[in-house]
């Protein structure tokens, strides 16, 4: 385990800052970007903010920055700080225990998940595996937590080169920075091969040149006595650039010249390079491998550092010449380079032999087992098993703690390492399959690549094909490898492998079904599933997924049996609630997704559980539950995007837009559109295609634009269970466009299946479609049958379609008694439901019928404001009877973010307490 104090040293020094009376920091011609950071400091009692100062070496970054944090500390502000290193082998979240250590006192308060999680990933604690997620949630919560004491700053230096984990945490902050005291300064190298993907919840700034009156000001400050030729040729080659200002003279004074040698035609970072390089050329031999030994010790103790540099017979006095020139400084704790730009001009110059003798040196004394076995894989330059299967250890232990993305460069480098095609093949295989649970999509797909093209064992090529499905489910991207399912089938023919090659037919069967592949294809999986004599839940749950519709109500008898056999696989119980919904048993359906969200949460297996969230609000919003399947839709969107799955966050927007189009929200319903197709990014699957059109058919029919209504419910058919639960809608918008006709067939099938599948939802719809299509007293008869379907369906919110459009129907039969019951049930339902459209059209019918709503159907629910989803989902949790670090806990937030939503609540609900919820909920229309 970690010790709570590594990992601490010193910031590298400020560039383009001159140094006077002492600590005073004067900095030289960055006055308007030194305003704009301290007034986020002065104004952070407002909220808190995150800002990345970007630009080229040696800009100024870290003189600016330094200069804000000397201003935060006058302030009062706790400081905080983490560096990235160039090349660094990190073993995952180094970045974080460097910026929180200091902080860890405080994780007393977190909540328990989230603590466990936290200090797991920190190497503090022996846990389950933590989810990014929730490592992030706890990171947030211990610097509000800290900020509750005093405001916080912190310094993140080099962020393109922090490891990936943090900075994944470090941008998962900076989207939630809400009203705690918090300021976030970053800085990263522009022009350069980030190690990361720059955090997207920063504000960018990007810092300049200085002019030609602020070069000249910081030349003289320090090379007073160059010649005005080498004055001139300094300032043109500088560019602005302060630490070009700093090192150029240097450099000509190295090498002894006038200024004519600076090599005019180098990028920037170049000429910087080759002018460190220059002031090397007088280093003594011992202090050049040193200086190398130093650059690759990845920033080891100096302890460490010198006991390596014993074994290569070096010392202090190959360190003192170094120090002398500046080039290396210590604090007693660590060595640090002058500038990152001295270290890669260092480690780019070297030898590959001097690199290998650098790295074998450390791999005898550094203490830290990861950190040798990454050294020992630097010195080796062919296959050795042994150290493949120690990074393959070290990957295993990043992983365990949550540090995934360090975990796939572990497992990647020891494929690369490893003697025999099995071994570099399950290595890969745990790459890909580590790649595609941290979100590291192209990454994923490229490790597939590879594994596809090597003889993997069994278990590798069942994994693969999992893991292949899994990737494709949950992105969309087209480019992730088909499973061969033939190829499979010939590496797991042997009786041993049986439940291997189930598993792999099953992950092709739900591939099969997601994407609507040729039903050639789903008879292929099918045949060789049944030729199979395996006693796994999975061989059904695959077959039901591939049934043709209504033809399978032996396997719908059967579902409801699987449950308990997989109650223990949060994915296997979503698979079982797709076959379900397949086969029309929407309560099974719902019962799994519930059971596949409560396992994935105790599991803090994020993916799965937002999965869970995204069928769950599917189900849901069938059954009426508007409200509480925007609140799941929701938050799945939120938790998708957290967690890289953008597929699923396009799927979920999909149910949402469909939920708002119900609630009579257009604008809302085409704005979840946008972001569905966003996220979806050209990769939908058969289903949220399906669901996307659905919603943009329901807005379509609501303006009573009945063309583009049929349009968008006639590509529905991509997906046959989606387009079977909006044949009602699809009829509605065919009889009102003039073409009744061009439903028949479609209602044909439906009615089939519903009558195989005994799926009194379905009937409902279809009875109600036969209402709308009749051309005479049939009708009624239809209208009745569809009511009493209704009444069995569980889906109050469609039973108020039928009977709305049942009184419309009695209505213009002048039978307005009778039509009155109807539309005044309809009403009541509407309103309870918080669906707008519809309760604005049957009131105006019910008045039309000669009778006035006892309410105004648009009315919202008697709150000082509508509780927004996430408000709604904290208030019932807390009329529950959860805490709020129980709460936070439940749905990834900090406890003092569900804090100060449940300060919003009280008000709306018109309560001073938690006493007081339940009761308010269910007064208002927003109890379950």
């Amino acid at each position: 385990m970690r010790a709570v104090g590594a990992g601490s040293g010193l910031p590298s020094a400020p560039d383009g800052v001159t140094v006077r009376s002492g600590a005073r920091h004067t900095l030289v011609g960055r006055d308007d970007d030194l305003a704009a950071l301290t007034l986020a400091v002065d104004d952070a009692g407002q909220g808190g903010t995150a800002v990345l100062v970007e630009g080229e070496a040696g800009i100024g970054k870290t003189a600016l920055v330094a200069a804000v944090e000397h201003h935060a500390r006058a302030a009062g502000f706790r400081i905080l700080t983490c560096t990235g290193l160039q090349g660094s082998n990190a073993g995952g979240f180094d970045g974080l225990h460097e910026l929180l250590h200091p902080l860890l006192p405080y994780a007393q308060a977190l909540p328990a998940r989230q603590r466990a999680a936290l200090l797991t990933a920190l190497e503090l604690e022996d846990g389950p595996v933590p989810d990014r997620l929730l490592v992030s949630t706890a990171a947030l919560g211990l610097l509000e937590e800290a900020a509750t004491q005093r405001p916080v700053f912190v310094r993140a230096e080099d962020l393109h080169w922090l490891d990936r984990s943090s900075a994944e945490v470090l941008n998962f902050i900076g989207l939630r920075l809400s009203n705690a005291p918090i300021v976030i300064v970053a800085t990263a190298r522009t022009g350069h091969a980030a190690t990361v993907t720059l955090p997207c919840s920063f504000t960018r700034s990007t810092l300049g040149p200085l002019d030609a009156d602020a070069s000249a000001a910081l030349l003289d400050g320090h090379a007073a006595t160059l010649s005005s030729t080498a004055r001139r040729r300094v300032l043109a080659e500088a560019g602005g650039n302060p630490l070009a200002l700093h090192e150029l003279p240097a450099a000509l004074a190295a090498t002894g010249s006038s200024g004519t040698s600076l090599a005019t035609r180098l990028p920037t970072t170049r000429r910087l390079e080759q002018a460190f390089l220059d002031q090397l050329g007088d280093v003594p031999v011992g202090s050049r491998s040193l200086l190398i030994l130093t650059a690759a010790a990845d920033g080891a103790p100096l302890q460490d550092v010198m006991a390596a540099a014993r074994t290569m017979d070096l010392g202090l006095g190959d360190l003192e010449p170094l120090e002398v020139r500046g080039l290396l400084r210590t604090d007693l704790e660590s060595l640090r380079f002058r500038h990152p730009l001295l270290r890669s001009a260092v480690i780019g110059t070297a030898s590959a032999a001097e690199l290998a003798a650098v790295h074998r040196a450390l791999a005898s004394v550094v203490g830290d087992e990861s950190r040798a076995a990454w050294h020992r894989a630097s010195a080796t330059f062919e296959r050795d098993e042994t150290i493949a299967a120690d990074l393959e250890a070290v990957a295993d232990r990043a992983a365990q703690r949550g540090a995934r993305p360090e975990a796939v460069r572990a497992y990647e480098r020891a494929a690369t390492l490893s003697q025999g095609v099995v071994g570099r093949a399950r290595r890969l295989g745990r790459a890909a399959e580590t790649a595609r649970a941290a979100g590291m999509t192209n990454e994923a797909i490229a490790l597939l690549e590879q594994v596809n093209a090597l003889d993997g064992d069994a278990d590798t090529v069942t994994q693969t094909a999992v893991t292949s499905t899994v990737l494709g489910l949950t992105t969309g991207y087209p480019g992730v490898p088909r499973i061969e399912v033939e190829r499979i089938r010939a590496v797991l023919a042997a009786p041993q492998h049986t439940e291997r090659l189930v598993r792999v037919l099953w992950a092709s069967a739900l591939n099969a079904r997601g994407r609507n592949l040729p039903r050639a294809e789903w008879l292929e999986i099918e045949t060789a599933l049944r030729a199979l004599p395996s006693t796994s839940p999975l061989k059904p749950v695959a077959l039901a997924a591939l049934a043709p519709l209504g033809a399978a109500p032996a396997l719908r008898a059967s579902l409801p049996h699987l449950v308990p056999q997989l109650t223990d696989s949060p994915l296997g119980m979503a698979s079982l609630a797709i076959a379900a919904e397949s086969l029309q048993d929407l309560e099974t359906a719902l019962t799994c997704w519930e059971l596949s969200y409560e396992r994935a949460h105790e599991l803090g297996a994020v993916a799965d559980e937002t999965q869970a969230l995204r069928g769950r609000s599917t189900v849901l919003l069938l059954r009426g539950r508007v409200r509480d399947a925007v609140a799941d839709a929701e938050y799945a969107i939120r938790m998708a995007r957290e967690s890289h799955i953008p597929l699923i966050a396009g799927m979920a927007a999909g149910t949402l837009a469909r939920a708002h189009a119900l609630l009579g929200d257009a604008e809302a319903a085409q704005g979840a559109l946008r972001d569905g197709a966003a996220e979806s990014m050209g990769g939908r699957l058969a289903l949220a295609s399906a669901d996307a059109r659905w919603a943009a058919g329901l807005v379509a029919l609501g303006q009573h634009r009945y063309r583009d209504a049929q349009i968008e419910f006639t590509h529905m058919a991509v997906h046959p269970t989606r387009a079977l639960w909006a044949i009602a809608d699809r009829t509605e918008a065919a009889v009102h466009g003039g073409r009744p006709e061009s439903v028949i067939d479609n209602l044909d099938e439906a009615e089939a299946v519903a009558t195989a599948s005994h799926s009194a939802h379905l009937m409902s719809l279809v009875l109600r479609s036969r209402a709308l299509l009749a051309v005479d007293d049939r009708a009624e008869s239809c209208f009745v049958r569809a009511i009493e379907a209704g009444r069995l369906s569980e889906s109050p919110l469609e039973l108020a379609r039928t009977r709305l459009l049942f009184g419309e129907w009695l209505r213009r039969s002048r039978r307005v008694v009778e039509a009155r019951e109807h539309l005044r049930d309809a009403l009541r339902e509407f309103v309870a439901a918080g669906t707008t459209g519809f309760a604005t059209r049957a009131a105006a019918e019910l008045r039309a019928a000669g009778e006035a709503p006892l309410r105004d159907a648009t009315a919202p629910p008697t709150t000082s404001a509508p509780l927004t989803p996430q408000e709604l989902q904290i208030a019932r949790l807390a009329a529950a009877g959860m805490s709020n670090r129980e709460i936070a806990d439940r749905i990834y937030l900090s406890h003092r973010t569900v804090s100060t939503h449940l300060y919003k609540v009280f008000p709306k609900l018109g309560v001073t307490s938690r006493a007081g919820l339940a009761e308010a909920l269910a007064a208002t229309g927003y109890a379950d």
